[in-house]
């Protein structure tokens, strides 16, 4: 079906141009011939119908062609970004048992001793093209592992005909045509780069536009961008909210013209509301969001007319695509109910999981897919996402939904890109911690008022950090397993430093250690509140200071660590003050027998 859709665009107009890359045009004659030549190289590597090919390589016409290469031997390719580690790449090739590696140095030596061929592109190039295939062929075309953050060895093997539906699903949708040409800035390793760039164009018959293959950031190349969306006509941007942040932020004198384009689409993460705002303000020109996965491809995108947009809503499901709304047990709810997303769609692999089948009865029933996130159907049919299940974080006993934690820090004047997430601090549970990129203005202190007003208590980050940059993939998504870590000054309270103070204070009598005491709650109690208490506050409930059930645990758990005391969940309660938690705790530590000796003792190293 695949090579049947590059001959379609090679027969309706042979000399339009296919690809564009820096100074190469590449018409749809001389990829088809590319895809011919290629796969005759392949098939004197002894590759045949079935077997992995590895594709290791950066986006340009070589990539789209030993595509189609691959699909006209109806083998089945791997493609993996050129940014992954050695030892990264190794696993996935020995996962899918990969026939042979095509890639550029340095990466042809990564693979000594593994039972597969290494082979540079240019060396696999044939003087003459592999024939055409006869008939329709419909199986094992791709291999996909999902992006997830738990678990990324589940493998997917997309069909033939599943990529074809993928592309006839969102260009039906969307209404493109052969004078779309596409501008694409994303991995076309990715889903998403293969699903709504290379086979959107190819199935139209448009011209696909890409960036020259260097390692810059987006940050770094957007004037480049500009100027292929003016030179090129660009008319269809899928982009990731990012790449959208960016161009919406653009200084005045930027010269951004986007007056052409008649389609912005965001995928692979969530848009905020801000970027939205900011992008339709300075270009007239909505972002609409693409909601889709790697199992289920493309699935609901809001196509309303501008004037009835709705940001959050993510429209109607596309052609060929049905949706649902169940509850835990798969049963489905009435439309307005809450519960998960489920998809039924022909561009769902039809093994699931190829390499994890003891995972399938769980997210594929029925030839649906549970998405794992959570939403609803309102009354006009729209899709609304409330949730994703991998987002939620549970703390202190509440779930919270980071996506919304990330909303408000975006909607800061003076954030620039945020994340939440929760890391696992010792003795003290899961905290929320944001990770963020300012302009510069603003402060700590100023970011947990902004949150304050906004969220409830157990919903405000616990920590901060400031960064320059955001670590994140190939398509932009983030990387949040390279977020965690905890401040050395948000560790485990000073145990040793308290025992040495308590002792000192022994010397001058109960007065002097009630005094340390206080010094003591005051201290833990700010870094719990993240905010300085004032003087006055020693006779103030801890509850109207702001201690909910979550935060009184958690500074229970902090002066259990630093006095070395066996103290109550309760503590906070039974004394409701400063100067009633400090009177309470002095009676505990006097009246234990050689409590000093047992402060010092008792410290970890």
């Amino acid at each position: 079906m695949l090579t049947r859709l590059l001959e379609n665009a090679r027969r309706s107009d042979p000399g339009r141009v296919a690809i564009v890359q820096g100074t190469r045009r590449v018409t749809y004659e001389e990829l088809h011939a590319l895809a011919g030549r290629y796969a005759a190289g392949l098939r004197q590597a002894d590759v045949r119908a079935g077997h992995c090919v590895t594709v290791i390589l950066p986006n340009g016409p070589e990539f789209v062609a030993i595509f189609f290469a691959c699909a006209r031997l109806r083998a089945v390719m791997l493609p993996l970004h050129p940014s992954g580690t050695r030892d990264e790449l190794r696993a996935y090739v020995t996962d899918a048992e990969a026939r042979i590696v095509i890639t550029l140095p340095p990466r042809l030596g990564w693979f000594a001793g593994m039972p597969t061929t290494v082979i540079a592109p240019d060396a696999l190039l044939a003087d003459r093209p592999d024939p055409s295939p006869s008939g329709e062929f419909t199986g094992r075309s791709l291999y996909l592992y999902t992006s997830g953050s738990t678990d990324t060895s589940k493998r997917l093997c997309c069909t033939q005909e599943n990529l074809f539906y993928e592309a006839l699903n969102f260009v039906e949708t969307v209404g493109l045509t052969a004078t779309d040409n596409i501008l694409c800035t994303i991995p076309l390793c990715h889903s998403y780069g293969i699903g709504n760039c290379l086979l959107d164009a190819v199935y139209t018959g448009s011209t696909l536009v890409l960036l020259e293959p260097d390692e810059s950031p987006f940050e770094a190349c957007w004037e480049r961008v500009l100027q292929l969306i003016r030179d090129e006509d660009i008319r269809f941007y899928p982009g990731v909210p990012y790449q959208f942040r960016i161009l919406a932020a653009l200084p005045a004198h930027a010269g951004a013209d986007l007056s052409r384009v008649r389609l912005c689409v965001s995928s692979t993460d969530v848009l905020p509301q801000r970027t939205y705002e900011q992008f339709l303000e300075r270009f007239g020109l909505p972002i609409r969001s693409l909601y889709g996965s790697t199992e289920a491809g493309s699935i609901a995108i809001d196509m309303d007319r501008e004037q009835t947009m709705q940001f959050g809503s993510l429209g109607r499901p596309l052609a060929n695509v049905e949706l649902s709304i169940r509850d835990d047990s798969g049963h489905e709810v009435p439309s307005g109910v809450t519960g998960h997303i489920w998809v039924k769609s022909p561009v769902i692999p039809p093994q699931g999981y190829d390499n994890r089948p003891e995972l399938n009865a769980s997210a594929f029933r029925d030839g649906s897919y549970d998405t794992g996130d959570i939403g609803t159907v309102d009354a006009r049919g729209h899709l609304i996402m409330t949730g994703r299940k991998q987002s939620f974080v549970e703390v202190g006993g509440y779930k919270v939904d980071v996506g919304e934690v990330e909303e408000v820090l975006h909607n800061h004047p003076g954030i620039r890109d945020a994340a939440v997430l929760g890391i696992d601090v010792p003795e003290l549970g899961v905290l929320l911690k944001a990770v963020l990129v300012t302009d510069g203005t603003c402060s700590e202190a100023e970011i947990m008022s902004h949150c304050r007003e906004r969220l409830a208590v157990f919903k405000v980050p616990r920590l901060i950090e400031f960064r320059d940059v955001l670590p994140r993939g190939p398509t932009g998504k983030l990387l949040r397993k390279e977020l965690g870590g905890v401040p050395p000054s948000f560790g485990k309270p000073d145990a040793e430093g308290f025992a040495r103070t308590w002792t000192a204070a022994s010397r001058h009598g109960r007065a002097r250690q009630i005094g340390v005491l206080v010094a003591a709650i005051r201290s833990q109690a700010s870094i719990t509140l993240q905010q300085e208490l004032p003087a006055l506050e020693r006779s103030a409930s801890f509850q109207s200071m702001g201690f909910d059930s979550m935060r009184a645990a958690e500074l229970q758990r902090r002066l259990a660590q630093l006095t070395g005391l066996s103290l109550s969940i309760t503590l906070l309660w039974n004394y409701p003050s400063i100067d009633a938690l400090a009177a309470a705790l002095w009676e505990k530590m006097t009246s234990q027998a050689g409590a000093g000796a047992a402060l010092v003792t008792s410290v970890e190293p």
